[in-house]
Parts: C-alpha cells; structure tokens; sequence
C-alpha cells in the first residue's frame, strides 16, 4: 500500500504542476481556507528530500502563492472593510478587538504582519484589518513578502529534514511528513475553536449583546 502511494505521489512530485499546486494552495489559504496549505508545503518539502521536486522552487512558490494570497485579503478588507467597522456598536468585544487590532497595526505593524502569517486562524484576521484600517499598502506588502518567504522557507525547510532523515526509506518519510501535517491541522483547530469559544463572563451580559 506505501509503495503504491509513493509510486502515485512520485508523479505528481516529479512533474512542473506541482510549484503550481503549491502556488494555489498558498494562494487560496491567504483569503479562503479550505486546506491547509502548510500540509502541501511540508509534504513537498519531504518529497524534494529526494531530489524533485526543487526545494527552493517549492520554497519560492509557496511564498509567492502566499504573497499573492495575503493581498488579495488585503484588498477585500480595504473595500469592504470600513463599512463593517463603522457598523460595530462601541462598546462591543468586536468593536473592542477591532480597534485594538488597528492599534496594534499603528504601532507594530510590520511584526504584527510578519507574525500574524504563522498564527493559526491570525492570518486573514491581520490582512483584513489591515486593508480594512488602511494601513499603508508599501508597508504592508514590505512585510507581507517577508513573512511571505520565512514561511514558505522554514515550511519548506522542516517537510526536507523530515523526508531527508528517512531518506534510505520513503515510506518511513512519507509518515513522518504526513504525521507533521496531521499536527499542523490539530493545531490549527485547536487555535480556531479557542478563538470561537466564548469567554465565560459571569453575568451573561455577553448574550445580551447583539453584536457578539
């Protein structure tokens, strides 16, 4: 059954559409997470453990992908964002959290930039929010290409060691990635359902609030 899926998957790895894989499941993840695209890049990097794909290819599409991703969320929170802003009550956790994002961006926004990219669930948040607040676009996409590469690198960089330790047994290499990947997703929804779940706030006042 392993040889059969390395087999499968040694098509894919050896053939260009792979980058371009890579690429859109970047791209995607940016502004509409329907996978995780840290999943695709660490199986790629195992896989260029063996020598195809190209690990800095995978590395550079992953960045661009991302890159391209995060600024299409940039450009949907700065059309549709100010007017959501404006409709969030003051007072409100959401007007709260809002504004002391805004803040933050005023004041940190090249970190907050960088780092937002290796949060679970932060990502589209800060890129949003960024478009959303207008925070200066050069600035941003300053930022945004650094994260951009560190991560598309260090992703890269991890899925190679992985497959690159077990390199005298694929199979073993394959696991080991797809273990990776399975804590990849745990964590990311574990992040996720902590930031859906409601603070407990002893006088209920948070359910009376209409816009929580």
């Amino acid at each position: 059954m392993a040889d059969d899926v390395l087999d499968l998957a040694g098509g894919l790895v050896g053939s260009p559409w792979l980058y371009l894989v890579v690429f859109l499941c970047a791209l995607l993840d940016g502004f509409l997470p329907l996978l995780p695209s840290e999943g695709v890049l660490l199986l790629a990097g195992a896989f260029a453990a063996t020598g195809r794909p190209d690990i800095m290819l995978v590395a550079l599409a992953a960045a661009s992908g991302a890159f391209a991703g995060d600024h299409i969320c940039y450009l949907i929170g700065r059309r549709l964002g100010p007017p959501v802003l404006r409709r969030l009550r003051p007072g409100t956790k959401r007007h709260t959290a809002a504004r002391w994002l805004s803040e933050l961006l005023g004041r940190r926004g090249g970190v907050i930039v960088v780092v937002g990219r290796f949060l679970p669930g932060m990502r589209a948040v800060t890129t949003l929010t960024a478009g959303a607040t207008a925070y200066p676009p050069r600035a941003f996409a300053l930022f945004d290409a650094v994260g951009a590469l560190m991560w598309g690198v260090s992703g890269a960089l991890l899925g190679y060691f992985a497959g690159a330790a077990f390199q005298d047994s694929p199979a073993k290499g394959l696991l080991v990635a797809l273990a990776l990947v399975a804590v990849v997703i745990t964590i990311g929804e574990v992040a996720r359902y902590a930031q859906r779940r409601p603070r407990a706030s002893g006088g209920g006042g948070d359910r009376a609030d209409p816009e929580d």
